[in-house]
């Protein structure tokens, strides 16, 4: 199954549980997400992400220069509240 298949189901699935109220209030947040150019500025495959430096756990600033040099660089990011 592709991904956009998938992405389609999970889609589906999800709004399935949802009520009428939340997915327009969910809806209307993807859709202004869409509108504030966000989306303009995602990465494409093929790009190279912006050098950047980050805090770790410990609060000692990490350089993705000095990572690369090492290989390949998988950043995540979690999106909410802790």
């Amino acid at each position: 199954m592709s991904l956009k298949a998938e992405l389609k189901t999970l889609r589906t699935r999800l709004e399935s549980n949802r009520s009428p109220e939340a997915l327009a209030i969910m809806h209307r947040a993807v859709e202004d997400l869409r509108k504030s150019g966000a989306t303009d500025r995602i990465l494409r495959v093929g790009d190279r992400a912006p050098d950047f430096q980050l805090p770790n756990a410990n609060e000692k600033p990490v350089d993705s220069r000095v990572l690369r040099e090492r290989g390949h660089l998988v950043v995540t990011f979690y999106r909410g509240r802790w």
